[in-house]
């Protein structure tokens, strides 16, 4: 039975947490990756800190003793792991306060641009008072981490849990059109993302949309539920020939990136990238050209220096490559989102 069940981690202060920061996986499969965080962001979350303002709630995947032997780590990183990195980072020195910090508890005190160790120096107290500021970590046990991703998108998105599953129960063509192309071999060997809540069906949904939008709008649009949901059910009945057509484009086009891709292949790791993908495969079936997938890998590669690049110099980084990033991570679905995605790959890959 899987379950999965959440409660306040006790004692979280910030000097506990980085004492056992060698004891949290900060990069987990699972792990929702943010944006670059500018300077100004991260001086303005210890500006929160040392003011004692309310910061959002942490969320650590706590491991079983099995997983933990294995591991050799005790938790994971949900959601906050650019804050807990901030905080770290500041412990650290590798960042000062901001010119023009306050410290609202006593204003002639003076830490503006202040370093970590500079307060340790200067104005103990301080420091003791940050290193002991309880961070809202919250715990999440569970033995199907597709439950993780299910909670957030309630949390983050208020997208109804199992939509997809409830659209399984429409009936119809396109409900049959989109079980027969989360049986492709796309999904059951190329896809790191598992189907233990539909995900494959998920996907397939949108790919059917893609071609469904062409057909009645002659255009993309936004690949959220409530556009699959219409579709399901303007193509339930006396259409048959019709979604078979797009059916025979979508696979087509899937039998293309299974050429490409490898068994559950990193590149495929999130539902969020194979709208794009499959946008991208199917412009070169038009136009009669392939794509080796060390192309995909070096972008893959690319936007991630690029990302640590700009944690460290983000003038220097590439804007298309950090907004590629971005987008990645927030409103996935959104048709503009969708198209800007497909340019920044396009434009960064080497045939």
């Amino acid at each position: 039975m899987s379950y999965i069940e959440t409660y306040p981690i006790q004692h979280s202060t910030i000097l506990r947490i980085y004492s056992e920061k060698d004891e949290i996986d900060v990069s987990p499969d699972y792990q929702r990756n943010g944006g670059v965080w500018t300077p100004e962001k991260k001086q303005l979350l210890i500006d929160s800190i040392l003011n004692n303002y309310d910061i959002p709630k942490i969320y650590f995947h706590e491991f079983n003793r099995e997983e933990r032997k294995h591991s050799g780590v005790t938790y994971s990183i949900i959601d906050g792991k650019q804050r807990l990195e901030t905080i770290w980072d500041f412990i650290e020195n590798k960042f000062n306060l901001s010119t023009d910090f306050e410290y609202q508890d006593d204003p002639n005190i003076k830490l503006a641009s202040l370093s970590y160790n500079d307060i340790a120096k200067e104005y103990p107290k301080i420091r003791i008072k940050f290193d002991s500021f309880v961070l809202p970590i919250v715990g999440v046990k569970t033995d199907d981490l597709d439950l993780i991703e299910d909670m957030f998108s309630r949390l983050n998105e208020a997208v109804p849990l199992n939509s997809a599953e409830k659209r399984n129960a429409f009936g119809g063509d396109m409900v049959k059109a989109i079980r027969e192309v989360s049986n492709h071999k796309l999904f059951t060997r190329k896809v790191k993302f598992t189907n233990k809540r539909y995900q494959h069906a998920e996907v397939a949904a949108r790919f059917l949309l893609v071609e469904s939008s062409q057909h009645d709008h002659s255009k993309l649009i936004d690949t959220k539920k409530v556009y699959l949901d219409s579709m399901a059910k303007n193509y339930r009945n006396n259409r048959t020939k019709l979604v078979e057509n797009f059916v025979e484009v979508v696979e087509n086009v899937c039998d293309e990136m299974v050429k490409t891709f490898i068994d559950n292949d990193h590149l495929l790791r999130t539902q969020g990238s194979m709208v794009v993908y499959y946008l991208f495969f199917k412009e070169l079936i038009e136009k009669g050209k392939v794509v080796k997938r060390k192309s995909l890998e070096d972008f893959d590669k690319k936007v991630k220096d690029n990302r640590t690049l700009a944690e460290n110099n983000y003038e220097k980084a590439d804007f298309d490559l950090l907004e590629f990033d971005r987008l990645s991570q927030h409103g996935t679905n959104d048709v503009s989102n969708i198209k800007e995605r497909l340019r920044v790959l396009k434009d960064n890959l080497i045939f």
